[in-house]
Parts: structure tokens; sequence; C-alpha cells
């Protein structure tokens, strides 16, 4: 459930943790979260409040194990209680703007950088830390042995809760499918954000000036952040164009079609589930009919894209 903490009651908590504070602004809020952008110190910062702190600790996870990387990281200040039931974490504010808010050409310019990003997420030094899929941020152990058991545990263990028949049969038989193509799946183990769309960085000119929400961070397959671009490519321009560029360089790589529309699957699935504890009637309507275009084989991703891959198939 999304947090409903009064401006004022942050600003106080703030002022609390760290005196006087200045330029108290609201900033765009997410699925569960808040945030304030405030100057304190002589520092600009933000305070993100959620009814969880696990998300929290991945961003101090991720601002200490990438410090020497080229990937920025805002240094996380304060993580700790606020309110009745939520968590408050405060961090550098980094500057920049959203990839959404430039024009289709700059999006385009920074589509090869955005693809970087991910390489250099993915080439992170793994050392010492163990399993897939989401993990401990202090032991650095993944909760899954495998690739594979780790996408079977991003999904329910049943359906049922669709409502539906119709609903219920096709999500049966996407899971199904996709499972079984994860088994054969290769155990690639690299680190993946985990949900790098343009909400979660910012660019200043043609440069990356920040990244943050590290709360689905993974040990895996990066080809995970492709899978999301795809997902949602047909209703985000700028996540379309990042689609079409990275599936350009994936053209002709052997098996690469099923291996991503394990993925696309997986996820898709996932924001199901998700939409449906929720209670997103709109959200869930949409991802059923893009999930139904799954159902097929798929087509070669050079060539298939409007009939497959970027194809929203209604259901019924």
């Amino acid at each position: 459930m999304k947090t409903a903490i009064a401006p004022e009651e942050a600003a106080h908590a703030m002022r609390g943790l760290l005196g006087r504070i200045s330029h108290w602004t609201p900033l765009a809020e997410g699925e569960v979260s808040q945030a304030f952008a405030f100057r304190a110190d002589g520092r600009d910062l933000v305070v993100r409040i959620a009814p969880r702190r696990e998300g929290f600790d991945k961003d101090a996870w991720a601002a200490r194990r990438l410090r020497d990387t080229p990937v920025p990281v805002p240094e996380v200040i304060h993580i700790g209680p606020i309110g009745d039931g939520a968590y408050c974490c405060v961090s550098e504010r980094v500057g920049g703007a959203h990839l959404t808010e430039s024009d289709a050409a700059h999006q385009q310019r920074m589509a090869p950088v955005v693809r970087a990003l991910i390489e250099d997420i993915a080439a992170v030094d793994l050392a010492g830390s163990t399993g897939f899929g989401s993990f401990d941020p202090d032991t650095e152990q993944g909760l899954a042995p495998t690739w594979a058991a780790q996408l079977r545990a991003l999904l329910p263990a049943d359906w049922d809760a669709l409502g539906h028949p119709g609903d219920t049969a096709l999500a049966e038989e996407l899971t199904a499918s996709a499972l079984g193509v994860a088994a054969g799946l290769p155990e690639v183990r690299k680190l993946i954000h985990g949900d790098l769309g343009p909400d979660n960085f910012t660019v200043e000119g043609d440069r990356i000036a920040g990244v943050f929400d590290w709360e689905a961070v993974m040990f895996g397959d990066p080809l995970w952040e492709l899978a999301r671009y795809v997902l949602w490519a047909p209703v985000m321009p700028s996540t379309r164009i990042q689609a079409d560029h990275d599936l350009d360089l994936l053209a002709g790589e052997r098996g690469i079609e099923e291996r991503l529309r394990c993925l696309v699957v997986v996820n898709g699935l996932w924001a199901l589930d998700f939409y449906r504890k929720t209670a997103q009637a709109g959200p869930m309507e949409f991802m059923l009919n893009r999930l139904n275009t799954f159902r097929a084989e798929p087509l070669p991703i050079d060539t298939g894209r409007q009939d497959y891959w970027m194809h929203i198939g209604r259901r019924r």
C-alpha cells in the first residue's frame, strides 16, 4: 500500500534529522512511494518514503558496491522509520532529467549510452556473492540456486485469483511455456538493476547523471532489462527506441528469440500479478492483452517486430 505521510510531517522529520532545511519541494511519486527534494547543510538531497525498507537497503548496497565503477549511484545518507509503519531514505540528489522529458532525437542518441550503462552494471565484480535473483544486501547471498528458480519464484503458484477462466488459462499456458524454456536457459550470472526504465535514471546532455531505485536488483541474465523494454515498448516511446536499438545488436544471435520471449513473458506475468494484487484493473487489462501476443511462437527479432514483438494481441 502506498504511503500517505503529510509533507509537513516529512519535513519535520528531516529537520529533526539534519537541522535546518530549505527548498522543500514535492517530487513525482512512485507506485508505492512518496518523494521530496530539499537542501540541508549546503547539499541537495532527496527523501523517499515507502511502506518497507528493503528497497532502500538495496540502494545503500548499490551506492557502496558501485562506488568505484562507471555507474553513478547517489550516496545514501540515512535510512530509518518515519511516521506509522513507513520508512524513509535520504540520499544525494543528482542532476539531470528523466529521458522521457527529451525529444526523440535525444532519446535515440542516448540509446547506446543506456546500453553501455547496462553493460557497466553487468561488469561489476560479484566476487564473494552467491546464488541468483534477489539477494540479502548484507551477505550478498542470492535467494535462488539457479536463474530458472529465480524466474519461477517471481510468479504465483497458481492463477485462480484472476477470476475469468480465459484469463486464468492464458496465464497458466504462458507460465508453463516460459518456465519450460527457463529450465534450459544459460546460467548467466551478472548484476542486473532489474528495473532500468527511464524513470530510474537521469541524464545530463548525453551522459547518465544518476541511477537509482535499486529495489529490483538481481544476480542473473542482463537480457532481463531488454525484456522489460520490449514488454512496454508499444506504449512507451522512449522505451521503444531503446528496445529497437538493443534488438538490432542481437539480430542473428543463435536462440535469442526463445530466450527473450521467455523473459518478456515472465516480466509480463510478474507485472500482471502485481496489478491484480493492487487492484489496478486498467493495467491488468493492458497486460493480459500484451501477453496474449506471446502465446504464438516468436518471429525473428529483426523482421518480426511489428507483427510479434511490438504487437498487442486482443484476447477477446
